[in-house]
Order: C-alpha cells, then sequence, then structure tokens
C-alpha cells in the first residue's frame, strides 16, 4: 500500500536550526502529546513524520483538542547522521542526571548529549510541571532500527497505556522498560504520564516515514485530539499499519538481553528480523570468543546491524 496522497520528505534538505519541528494548540483542553523525534541522530525518520503530520492537520482545518508538539532529540548526532557524539543520549535520563544536567552551567557539561538534554529540558520542563492542566501527558519517543522490517511500541503494561495504545493496532512489548535504563519513555512513566517507544521500520527508509506518520495519526485519533472522520482517509492510514503487522503477535514480554562489552567484537549473523521465531540453543552472532547463541525460545527482535550500541539483541516471548 502506498502514501498517494503525501509526498515523502526529503529531511536531507530541511533545515532544523530549531529543536520545535512544529506545534498545534487547540481551541480546546485536551492531552498534550509531544512527539520527540531523533534522540537517536540515525534515526531522523520521525522528523519527516512530524512534519508530515502537521501538514496534515492544519491543511484538514479539524477542531483539534489539546496540544501536539514535536521535538528534535540529538542535533549534533543528527548532524552527522550518527547514534550519538559522546553518548547515547538515550541512557541518560535517570533522575540523579538530570538534577545534576539542570543545576550546572552549559558550557561545563561534559559531554555533547547533556548539553542537547539541558536544551530540551527547557521546554519539557514547563509542560510536565504543569500542574493546573486537567488532561494526560502522553510522550511518544519515535525510533526506527537497524534491522529489516517490524513495527512494534514498547511500553510499559500501566491500563492507560494499553488502552491508548492497542487502537494503534500494532505489537505491543512490555518490559523492556526494565532492559534499558535511562530512556526518555521510562523517565516520563516514573513521573506519572504516559510514555513509550514506538518503532517505526529500519533507518532512513521511506517506509519508517510512512509508518511513523500513520502512527502519530493514530495516536492523535486514539487519544481526542481530533476525530478521525475529519482526516482525509484516515482508514488508509489504520489499515496501512494493520496490513504490516496482521501476521505479527499482538503482545509480547521480554525475556532476554544479549549486552555487548567493549572488546566484544559482536556480529549479528545476517537476515534476522524483528519477529522472526528463533529456539534456544540457535546460532544467532559471532564475537570474539566464538558463537553466541539464544538463550530462551521467542522472538527475536531488534538484533543489531550498526557499530554503535551495547543491546546485540532481545528476545520476547507471547503473552496474554
Amino acid at each position: 500500500m502506498e502514501f498517494a496522497k503525501l509526498e515523502i520528505s526529503d529531511v536531507e534538505k530541511i533545515d532544523f536550526s530549531d529543536r520545535v519541528i512544529g506545534e498545534i494548540i487547540g481551541e480546546e483542553e485536551g492531552p498534550t502529546i509531544i512527539a520527540m523525534a531523533a534522540i537517536h541522530g540515525n534515526e531522523p525518520s520521525g522528523i519527516g513524520a512530524v512534519c508530515r503530520v502537521l501538514k496534515k492537520i492544519e491543511k484538514s482545518e479539524a477542531h483539534f483538542k489539546g496540544r501536539f508538539i514535536g521535538l528534535i532529540g540529538n542535533m549534533e548526532a543528527l548532524e552527522k547522521r550518527q547514534r550519538y557524539i559522546d553518548e547515547d543520549m538515550n541512557r541518560i535520563w535517570s533522575t540523579s542526571i538530570l538534577d545534576k544536567i539542570r543545576r550546572t552551567p552549559t558550557p561545563d557539561l561534559q559531554t555533547t548529549e547533556r548539553k542537547e538534554i539541558k536544551k530540551l529540558l527547557e521546554i519539557i520542563d514547563p509542560i510536565t510541571s504543569n500542574d493546573e492542566a486537567n488532561h494526560p501527558l502522553i510522550f511518544a519517543d519515535l525510533h526506527t532500527f537497524s534491522s529489516e522490517s517490524g513495527i512494534f511500541a514498547l511500553t510499559s503494561r500501566r491500563e492507560e497505556n494499553i488502552e491508548l495504545m492497542v487502537p494503534l493496532g500494532v505489537p505491543l512489548v512490555f518490559g523492556i522498560e526494565h532492559a534499558l535504563q535511562g530512556t526518555v519513555s521510562k523517565y516520563i512513566q516514573d513521573s506519572g504520564e504516559i510514555g513509550f517507544s514506538f518503532e517505526a521500520g529500519q533507518h532512513f527508509s521511506s517506509q519508517s516515514e510512512n509508518n511513523a506518520s500513520a502512527g502519530l495519526l493514530c495516536l492523535l485519533v486514539a487519544a481526542g485530539c481530533i476525530q478521525a472522520s475529519k482526516i482525509e482517509d484516515f482508514t488508509h492510514y489504520y489499515d496501512y499499519l494493520k496490513n504490516q503487522t496482521e501476521s505479527l503477535p499482538r503482545k509480547v514480554e521480554y525475556v532476554y538481553k544479549h549486552i555487548i562489552e567493549p572488546g566484544d567484537d559482536f556480529k549479528m549473523r545476517l537476515g534476522f528480523k524483528n519477529f522472526d521465531a528463533v529456539k534456544k540453543g540457535d546460532w544467532l552472532a559471532t564475537d570474539q570468543h566464538g558463537k553466541v547463541s539464544a538463550q530462551q525460545d521467542g522472538y527475536i527482535l531488534m538484533p543489531l546491524y550498526q557499530q554503535q550500541g551495547e543491546d546485540g539483541f532481545f528476545i520476547v516471548q507471547d503473552c496474554n
């Protein structure tokens, strides 16, 4: 299925001198949705997706409730098209580190990523600390991955998360927030708000931008920001996601992560895709000591086919 009525944005040609991609403030109160794109610099598809969704909503002239804002995460790494410069920006959103970043003058911060976070917090903190807000805050962290195919969302088992995510029609992955410390979505969840990661497809692919665009539109409808009937061809986007995920499991639970340590010389075997079934003992990768085998039955998730990163692959299993 093609996105015939939306042009694929050429992110390379867009001047993102402003960290705020764009914003819509509705005529009525409603949820606040923050869409974070490119917290990893080699994952720009979310930027194009946010641009397309903003244009789609503005074109519709539909009644909008609440607020939708799109932000760029790691602008320095984005410029170089690499995951990060000094440290993984999506592994340092712990309360103590964020407190130190807030208190430290920008020139004294030791890494590029901490300087980037400080600038983001200047935008995010006033939103998250709004005690007068009567509607939920929803934080969508937009990602892509290095393997081929697959769309899914990493979310907690909180009831409000599941109720919001099920209408998107993509597989829900529970528990990975316990294996990935210091993520922005975990920070938002721990703050009592709704946070999740939307994994849209392979790095730098037009399909990933399509997937993220469709996911954001479905999210805005599910959250009550806009009526589906007011979005031209909304069923096209919903069916687009559904057609890509109908053969995938609906809900899975994290059971295993392969950790890459310095000097491992980890190399994933070619050909693995998200949700490929694996059996305990299957040969999945190699490192300096030989074969790396699956330690559990299940489905493989996010096999690593890039140089930067400390997570070789995950294994998930079906759950109720």
